[in-house]
Parts: C-alpha cells; sequence; structure tokens
C-alpha cells in the first residue's frame, strides 16, 4: 500500500473513494474535489503546464491557503518513492501527518511549544 493511500484511508477515505480518482474527470466527485486532484495531476506530472485558466479553475474551488496545503501535502507523500526505491516499505517507514489533527496534537505532546507546564 502507498503512503498516500494509507494516510488517505487514516483521514477517512474508504476504497470506492480512492478508485474515482484514477477517473476523477468523470466521476461523481465534487468539483472541489476535482479541482484538488488536477492541482494534484499538474504539480506531480508537469507543473508547467499551469495556465491562466486551470489555475482560474482551481482557484474557483479551492483557497489560497487550500492551494498551499495541498502542494505541501504532495511534496510530503512524494517523498515515499525515494523509499520505495531504497527497498523499504510501509511498515519500515515513519509517516509523519501534515494534517491539522496531527499538528495539534504535536503542539501539546510533551516538549511541544503548547506542552503543559510541569512547573508550579
Amino acid at each position: 500500500m502507498s503512503v498516500r493511500s494509507a494516510v488517505a484511508l487514516d483521514e477517512g477515505a474508504d476504497e470506492e473513494l480512492l478508485a474515482k480518482v484514477d477517473t476523477y474527470e468523470t466521476s461523481d466527485l465534487t468539483e472541489f474535489q476535482k479541482a484538488a486532484l488536477r492541482l494534484a495531476d499538474v504539480y506531480l506530472g508537469a507543473p508547467s503546464a499551469v495556465d491562466d485558466d486551470l489555475r482560474a479553475a482551481i482557484l474557483r474551488e479551492l483557497t489560497p491557503v487550500q492551494v498551499v496545503e495541498t502542494v505541501l501535502k504532495l511534496m510530503q507523500w512524494s517523498s515515499d518513492k525515494v523509499m520505495v526505491t531504497l527497498g523499504h516499505d510501509l511498515d519500515d517507514v515513519r509517516i509523519m501527518p501534515f494534517s491539522r489533527r496531527a499538528l495539534e496534537q504535536a503542539r501539546r505532546a510533551p516538549g511541544g511549544p503548547d506542552a503543559p507546564s510541569s512547573s508550579a
């Protein structure tokens, strides 16, 4: 299983949703989901192919913050390609989730910036 699929399943996606990704343009996914997948396709396949029409179509559905979050997640998930090349599988790789929930948990963890102080 790829890191992307594992993270998607952990975040609430199911196998039916993942199956729609390959044919997303003709699927019943929402326009928001299709815009995010168009962004992923162009980022991973041909970033120089972004033209004004595609940019406008993506920004009709995603806010600039959502675009940045999506690109950061794509960068993170693309890092598993190195691990596969080195012969490691998902069980050998520590996945550092990049989600609001994971970031909040990290902030509150012992030693995190928002951890309760142990001094009185």
